[in-house]
């Protein structure tokens, strides 16, 4: 599957889940994915298979988590059904 497809997917059941969703052009090294919603900030870099984030995106994803923020890297459509399931306690639990 095409990272644009993954990429669709994705921001599609965030969008229904009740996120407020931007996967327009965004500075270089952002993730592709950022989502609003309730008391959660999420931000998704998505790869095909087999990829990896550029070494600015490992920067950018490191910073953003640093700052408090969810950010996963996702190569298919699988895991977001879990993250969107996850509730305020259970992120903070994956902090620690």
């Amino acid at each position: 599957m095409s990272e644009s497809a993954i990429q669709k997917i994705i921001a599609n059941k965030l969008r229904k889940a009740g996120y407020l969703v931007s996967t327009n052009i965004a500075p270089p090294g952002w993730p592709d994915i950022r989502a609003f919603g309730g008391m959660r900030t999420i931000l998704i870099e998505v790869k095909r298979k087999g990829k990896k984030p550029s070494e600015l995106q490992e920067v950018m994803m490191d910073k953003f988590y640093k700052m408090g923020y969810e950010v996963y890297l996702m190569d298919d459509t699988k895991e977001i059904d879990n993250v969107i399931n996850m509730s305020i306690n259970d992120v903070l639990k994956l902090r620690k």
